[in-house]
């Protein structure tokens, strides 16, 4: 790594109320047909440049048997399949469920196996195996052995009714244990005895694993022959990427070369191709993978049938994938339509409440489906920590970097604030007391959030943040205005595919200019016109009206504005320049003229 490289801005610390500083390039040979420039942010960033430019499976893939508890996983797997034994695959509702639940069906499918899944509903059952569930699947589908898939390693409960059935069950997951023993078989690169060198895999990724581990076993077992072929694993790799990247995982070794490879093989599966055409064609980037294709299937999870992902996935009838992308796609219409309303109704709620450290909103009526996405929507808008409660009390809170918001939420539960809590650095979910009374008809009793308790809860967590400060940003490239050109865009560009921490796009800085002009569109979109020594660069804010950056940025006309961004390209009027899409801004009160 190198030293950060010192700059003098034009303020101190920017609107977010963060300084900044600059990472320096790093000496780097670049393989060919890669830029210097993209060479050399890589090797500042520590990665190994003739890897990262030409990611490949062979190379970053590790023998399966080295993750504790794969062999046994496959060898009980293998003994049901050949035993005809009746399979279940208990899935989870986000796309990391249902794209790991899909591949390990698909396989069981394509040997001629026998095979259900079941995906939880999400507000009747939670997160997770549920006892009940397990139950129902032994007796009414005469399930004998489960393969759990992105949950388990944490459910001593329902994992002991399957033992007491009779029902045996492996568990592939990469959620963080709590230390204590499950009664079978798991597969975790986070579990104790690992030396967690691929615990950024999500559970996709593990399935994958497990299935070359599987092949290999039943190989060796003459199990395939002229009339039951070794499947062809590659063919869903898209599958894989599109878990990898929907998970925000960081796009790093193997899951780098898993979403590099899976991208390009991700129109083979007619689900996928289904979900780009509905989408409008866009594409099969990581970018419409984490803003296109993973929203529509977590849509069915937060608000709809939460088996609809999973069957969009394993299923070879393009009709059927068709059809069933439109739901997904409609679904998550209604889903942002309902998160809309409900960020609404939470920012005119903390206009009145501008100066808290922890923005905390609540409604009686928003959805709990949607309550982790407005605190992150209001979290981006006013880069502050962010907790939002819905119906019941069912809250989910989302952070920025510095402030730990799951050790604040299991303080709070402790301090008996909160019915459920917890979660991890950046994101936690609780569940806040509710009171009874009496609906408008005055007949019907329904349930409320407490307000004396959110009341309690805003000012404890306010307390605990009153004198957090955002740690320092650390950007990759700083320009002079004007010298922003294409040609360096498109070298950015190379880097992909990008992730939202260890490998996100290149954080450019443009320094030394003065606002020339700012354009107001649509009511809601802030265009920033900058002029310096070397010339103009443009730069955009979306949606950054009624924030504070936004509304900042829309009165600095004549100041000198530093600013950091993403770097894009503007194509607009046939004519390509450099531009950035603005993340945060330093401004002067002085104007250009006044520091002439």
């Amino acid at each position: 790594m190198t030293e950060t490289t010192p700059i003098e801005f034009c303020n101190s610390v920017s609107v977010a109320g963060r300084e900044w500083t600059v990472r320096g390039l790093a000496d780097a040979t670049p393989p060919e047909g890669v830029h210097e420039l993209a060479a050399r942010i890589a090797a500042a960033r520590g990665f190994d440049v003739e890897r990262y430019f030409n990611p490949m499976l062979k190379v970053e893939m590790p023998d399966p048997s080295r993750f504790v508890g794969m062999d046994e996983c496959v060898r009980q797997f293998c003994d049901a399949v050949e035993k005809g034994r009746r399979i279940a695959l208990y899935g989870d509702y986000d796309v990391d469920g249902a794209t790991s639940t899909a591949l390990v069906l698909r396989w069981i499918r394509a040997v001629g196996g026998d095979a259900v899944y079941y995906i939880p509903a999400r507000l009747k059952e939670g997160y997770g195996p549920n006892s009940a569930a397990i139950r129902k699947l032994h007796a009414d589908e005469g399930v004998e052995f489960i393969v759990f898939l992105d949950s388990g390693t944490v459910s001593h409960e329902p994992l002991a009714t399957a033992v007491e059935i009779g029902v045996d069950c492996i568990v592939i997951d990469h959620h963080e244990p709590d230390g204590k023993a499950i009664p079978f078989p798991l597969v975790n690169p986070k579990q104790d005895g690992e030396d967690r060198k691929f615990d950024y895999l999500c559970t996709a990724g593990l399935a994958f694993l497990f299935l070359v581990a599987v092949q290999r076993e039943m190989q060796e077992r003459g199990f395939f022959s002229e009339t039951r072929h070794k499947v062809d694993l590659m063919q869903w790799l898209g599958i894989v990427a599109l878990g990898t990247v929907a998970d925000v995982v960081p796009l790093v070794g193997l899951n780098r070369a898993y979403v590099a490879k899976g991208l390009a093989m991700m129109p083979a599966i007619p689900g996928l191709r289904a979900l780009n055409t509905v989408n409008g064609d866009v594409g099969y980037t990581e970018e419409t993978c984490g803003w296109k294709f993973g929203p529509n299937i977590n849509a069915a999870g937060r608000i709809g049938d939460t088996r609809t992902g999973t069957h969009l996935l394993s299923t070879d009838d393009q009709v059927e994938a068709d059809d069933i992308a439109r739901l997904l796609f409609e679904t998550n219409e209604e889903r942002k339509a309902i998160e809309r309303a409900a960020v609404d109704e939470a920012m005119e709620g903390l206009s009145l409440r501008e100066n808290d450290p922890v923005a905390v909103v609540a409604g009686d009526d928003w959805h709990p489906g949607v309550v982790g996405l407005v605190a992150g929507r209001i979290k981006e808008r006013l880069q502050r920590p962010a907790v939002a409660i819905g119906f019941n009390g069912a809250g989910s809170c989302r952070t920025v970097p510095g402030f730990n918001i799951g050790k604040a939420i299991h303080a709070a539960f402790a301090a008996g604030l909160l019915v459920k809590g917890g979660g991890h650095e950046m994101a936690a979910g609780l569940t806040l007391p509710t009171i009874e009374v009496l609906a408008d008809d005055g007949e019907t009793r329904i349930r409320k959030i407490d307000l004396e308790k959110l009341e309690e809860l805003r000012t404890f967590l306010c307390e605990r943040a009153k004198d957090f400060r955002q740690p320092a940003v650390e950007l990759d490239v700083a320009l002079k205005c004007g010298e922003l050109s294409p040609s360096m865009v498109e070298a950015f560009e190379k880097m992909a595919p990008f992730d939202q921490k260890d490998n996100q796009k290149p954080l450019v800085v443009i320094h030394g200019g003065w606002v020339k002009r700012v354009q107001i569109k649509s009511g809601r979109h802030v265009f920033v016109h900058l002029a310096g020594e070397f010339g103009e660069t443009e730069a955009v804010l979306w949606g950054g009206i009624g924030t504070p950056l936004g509304d900042a940025l829309a009165a600095s006309d004549d100041m000198l504005v530093d600013l950091y961004g993403t770097a894009e390209i503007n194509a607009y009027g046939g004519k390509r320049r450099g531009r950035i899409r603005i993340v945060d801004a330093m401004i002067s009160r002085a104007s250009a003229q006044d520091a002439a």
